[in-house]
């Protein structure tokens, strides 16, 4: 066997010792180019950039290679080992050269050499810190994209958490002055991470964000001959029904980065899309070249020789086995799928019919809606479709005529719901706008003051249930959840089922059962109760715990703890025959024994992050069976114009309405204070407050109540008026 050929073996278990123990014992004018090359190959594998030993072995790799410069320049493996140990002795602006030349010296899907995508990420990372050595300003640190990495996990991906990462660390770059927010946008990378996650969430609104945030980055991504950038670009632009600059987009992504292969299924598509039916197959073939037997292309291939229009080609999923089932009728989201989808191509004849139909005065299509005022009564009304125009070209031109002829009628029910129904009177009412969603439900959104109303209108113009209506909808209650978040993604539930009963005397017998995720869970009864302990190996998604974990004022380092956790215990509770309070007092319980577990970091509930040792000393008012109210209720501060706001989070939960004081001049502790004495009434007395009705802690104070729409809730809340410095007063005072 040759010496080469044994020198590969090795390499392919592993044995670089050995290749180098082998080539070293031929004295250096004797060995040949090739022979060098694979000593150095060898020495790169074997070097370490943490320890002088290891980086020794890097420059030897160097010294080897460097007399051959003029033979194997040439070379994509002479580059691409250059490149390498250089890197790895921290000298990137030289490495980037080498690796740049490698790319394009690739010899194609050779398994012996390292792939495209593994010398890009080299490329990349060697301009990263080249900007950081030369004061430019970075957006992303490698910290950060270690993050945003990790959020890729499995099929789908934490898509709505990376775009909630993203946009909080571009809002506290810009904070700390770090860079500016048209530096972020400029920012290429920034770019590829928020398109990623817009054009995968695969809904009409994020490939709008996607394409719109983009734009800002163009000079960037042409500077780099990024590939990837243009074919997100053109996907984006896709699905806006952008049809043109698609095009232009994704021709231009093939020129610049010929050997990014998905440019060319995008690039084909489009080409198709516009009769040039030859020029989409040769896209297809040089797609095929780069990723031989790929289904995507073949697919595509096919569709094209079949006259299939863009939005049947865009009818995929990437896994072959995915695309089947939704090809024959079995994937439950094919409406999701088909909705984004029909965003592409605009019926402009059906989309005349329709704006007839309207007889619009104002049209402002696809920004990202269609917003439009329609002529009503002696004015007009605002008017949106929550779609494009091309959405809205496939809409039923007779429900839309139907709609137009009742919406007098609709307002006459919804003025009437309103009154009737929901107790809230017409005094001042005014329909303000409406608007109409993809499945042709539609909401008449009506003002008083500052307060609004919504009335929910089904497809056929039927009110919806009340159990969908605002205006009516009650919490039920019984239902109790919180998130213990952990350093770790691990737990030890022999360790709760001790906590649980040394702690409280409540015994746990069942056993955890494992998920195939690497969670467990167990769930048992405690006095009729059912309740429900897990872990989960992964972090709360989207980014909420650590948003929500904004909102403690009473712990500063919240939102900062909160991102560290890689794993959470899910806690909760379900009451049974009504008694919501024991249901209550039994999650705190839980919550408190899951606290012994190591690295616990916070308590996700009630909309905010709670510290661990404020939950377990808060909870220590059950000892004298009171309600641990500060663990079940938060009373939430903010500010806007018109003065200190609170609310509260939790009440729902006892199937009471979130309460909310608006706009007054307390102080931040009293205005705590009186939205924590008014939760605990209505809690411990079982007290259901309603609209038009009073309060007061004296017998004189009469605090206003109204059930209106919540300012920083969704759905209905109870506003109670907040007292006079004069009312403070005579309440102080005694006086009634």
């Amino acid at each position: 066997m040759e010496l080469l050929e044994q020198c590969r073996i090795w390499h392919e278990n592993d044995e670089h010792q050995k290749i180098i123990d082998a080539l070293e014992a031929i004295p250096e004018g004797e060995r040949t180019p090739e022979q060098d090359l694979e000593l150095a190959r060898a020495y790169n594998n074997q070097g370490d950039p943490g320890t002088p030993e290891g980086r020794a072995m890097f420059q030897r790799a160097i010294e080897l290679m460097e007399p051959h410069r003029a033979v194997l320049g040439e070379d994509y493996s002479w580059n691409f080992r250059m490149g390498y140990a250089r890197y790895y002795l921290d000298r990137e602006e030289q490495a980037l050269g080498y690796f740049q030349r490698a790319l394009e010296l690739h010899p194609g899907d050779d398994p012996q050499y390292n792939t495209e995508e593994e010398i890009r990420f080299f490329i990349d990372d060697c301009r990263r810190w080249i900007a950081v050595q030369s004061g430019e300003r970075i957006v992303l640190t490698p910290e950060d994209v270690e993050e945003l990495e990790g959020m890729c996990e499995g099929p789908s991906g934490y898509f709505y958490k990376m775009l909630s990462y993203l946009e909080e660390t571009i809002r506290a770059g810009v904070r700390e002055g770090r860079f500016s927010a048209a530096q972020a946008r400029a920012d290429l990378e920034v770019a590829l991470w928020y398109s990623y996650a817009c054009n995968n969430v695969d809904e009409y609104e994020y490939y709008y964000r996607a394409a719109d945030w983009m734009s800002d980055s163009e000079q960037a991504a042409e500077a780099a001959g990024s590939g990837i950038w243009y074919y997100r670009y053109a996907c984006a632009l896709t699905y806006c029904s952008r049809l043109e600059e698609a095009l232009v987009y994704a021709r231009k992504g093939v020129e610049l980065d010929p050997g990014y292969v998905w440019g060319y299924l995008q690039y084909a598509k489009l080409l198709s899309h516009f009769g040039k039916q030859q020029e989409a197959l040769a896209a297809v073939d040089r797609g095929l070249e780069l990723e031989p037997g790929d289904y995507e292309f073949t697919t595509l291939r096919r569709e094209i020789l079949e006259g299939r229009n863009l939005e049947e080609m865009e009818f995929h999923w990437i896994d072959p086995e995915s695309d089947r089932k939704l090809q024959a009728g079995m994937d439950e989201s094919a409406g999701d799928k088909k909705r984004a989808i029909s965003c592409i191509l605009c019926r402009r004849e059906a989309l005349e019919e329709i704006k007839a139909a309207l007889a619009p005065v104002e049209w402002e299509a696809d920004a990202p809606y269609c917003t439009f005022r329609l002529p009503y009564q002696n004015g007009s009304l605002l008017g949106r479709f929550f779609m494009n125009e091309a959405a809205l070209s496939k809409f039923p031109l007779s429900w839309v005529r139907e709609f137009v002829r009742r919406l007098p009628e609709l307002d006459r029910r919804g003025r009437t719901f309103l009154a009737a129904q929901a107790g809230l009177g017409t005094e001042g009412l005014s329909l303000e706008w409406f608007a109409v969603h993809p499945d042709r439900t539609m909401r008449l959104c009506y003002i008083r003051g500052q307060d609004q109303q919504m009335v929910l209108f089904d497809r056929d113009f039927s009110l919806c249930s009340e159990d969908w209506q605002p205006a009516l909808t009650r919490p039920e209650g019984g239902a109790f959840l919180a998130f213990v978040l952990l350093e770790a993604p691990a737990w030890d539930p022999d360790q709760f089922r001790r906590d649980l009963r040394d702690l409280y005397g409540i015994p746990c017998l069942t056993e955890a059962e494992e998920s195939e995720d690497g969670g467990s869970t167990l769930t048992f009864e405690v006095s009729g109760m059912l309740a429900a302990v897990c872990l989960y190996p992964f972090p709360v998604p989207h980014g909420e715990a650590e948003e929500n974990a904004a909102h403690n004022y009473l712990w500063s380092e919240a939102q900062e703890t909160a991102r560290r956790h890689r794993g959470q215990i899910l806690v909760s509770t379900m009451a049974r025959d009504g008694d919501v309070g024991q249901a209550a007092r039994l999650q705190v319980k839980l919550v408190c024994a899951a606290c012994g577990q190591d690295g616990v970091l916070g308590i996700y509930a009630n909309g905010t992050v709670y510290q661990p040792e404020f939950y377990l000393e808060a909870a220590q008012m059950m000892e004298d069976g009171s309600l641990p109210l500060l663990n079940l209720v938060w009373p939430g501060l903010y500010r806007r114009e018109g003065g200190l706001c609170a609310y509260t989070e939790g009440l729902r939960a006892f199937g009471k309405d979130e309460l909310e004081v608006l706009d007054t001049r307390a102080e931040p502790g009293d205005l705590r204070g009186f939205v924590l004495d008014i939760a605990s009434y209505v809690l411990e007395q079982d007290v259901t407050l309603r609209d038009g009705e009073t309060i007061g802690f004296s017998e004189g104070q009469k605090l206003p109540i109204t059930r209106s729409a919540g300012i920083w809730h969704d759905g209905m809340t109870l506003k109670i008026g907040y007292p006079s410095k004069e009312e403070g007063e005579d309440e102080n005072s005694g006086e009634t």
